[in-house]
C-alpha cells in the first residue's frame, strides 16, 4: 500500500513539473473578454473598458511621459500561448498598446513577439512617420515579451537559427501594479 502512495505522489509530481506554467499571474487573465481581432479592429468601441488578450509583433516603440507606446502588427496567439504569437503570410493590422511601467531596452526591439491582456481603449488617434491614423488602442496589465528582435519574423518555437547549438530565446512578463 506504501508502495502504491508513492508512485501515485511521484506519478502527480511529475504532472505538475511537465505541466505549462501561465503567461500572466490569474489575477490578470480572470475576466479576459474573447476577442477576435478583426472585431476589435471594425469595431474598436464595441470592447472599450473590458480587457482583452492581444498578440503581435513590435514595429514601433515611442517613450511617453509615463511609459511607452508600443506599436504591433497582429498576429494569432496560438493553440499554446506559452510557444508566442503564430506567425502568419497575410498583412497583418496594427494596434497600440500603452504600457505605463518600465521596460529592459532589449523588450523594446523592432520584431519581437508578445501577448498583452489589456484593458481596450477604443480607437486612437496614432502617428506613424508622420502621418496620423486611427488604430485600436489599449492599456496593458501585462505583456510577455519574447526577445527575437532582428529576427521577428520567425516563429518563437524556430529558435535559435544559430550554427553553434541551441541556446533559449529570452523572455519575460512586465506587469504594471
Amino acid at each position: 500500500m506504501k508502495l502504491l502512495s508513492l508512485g501515485v505522489l511521484l506519478a502527480a509530481g511529475l504532472t505538475a513539473g511537465c505541466s505549462t506554467s501561465s503567461l500572466f499571474p490569474p489575477e490578470t487573465t480572470r475576466n479576459v473578454a474573447p476577442a477576435e481581432f478583426g472585431v476589435v479592429q471594425a469595431q474598436p468601441d464595441v470592447f472599450k473598458g473590458r480587457v482583452v488578450q492581444l498578440a503581435g509583433r513590435i514595429v514601433g516603440v515611442e517613450e511617453s511621459a509615463d511609459g511607452f507606446v508600443i506599436r504591433a502588427q497582429e498576429l494569432p496567439v496560438g493553440a499554446h500561448p506559452a510557444y508566442g504569437p503564430v506567425e502568419t503570410a497575410r498583412p497583418a493590422p496594427e494596434f497600440a498598446i500603452a504600457y505605463r511601467g518600465k521596460l529592459d531596452p532589449a523588450a523594446r526591439w523592432y520584431g519581437n513577439k508578445l501577448v498583452v491582456v489589456a484593458v481596450a481603449q477604443g480607437a486612437q488617434d496614432i502617428t506613424v512617420d508622420g502621418a496620423t491614423r486611427k488604430e485600436p488602442f489599449v492599456t496593458a496589465k501585462c505583456m510577455h515579451v519574447w526577445k527575437t528582435g532582428e529576427y521577428g519574423s520567425y516563429g518563437v518555437a524556430d529558435f535559435p537559427h544559430t550554427t553553434d547549438g541551441y541556446y533559449p530565446l529570452e523572455h519575460q512578463t512586465y506587469c504594471v501594479n
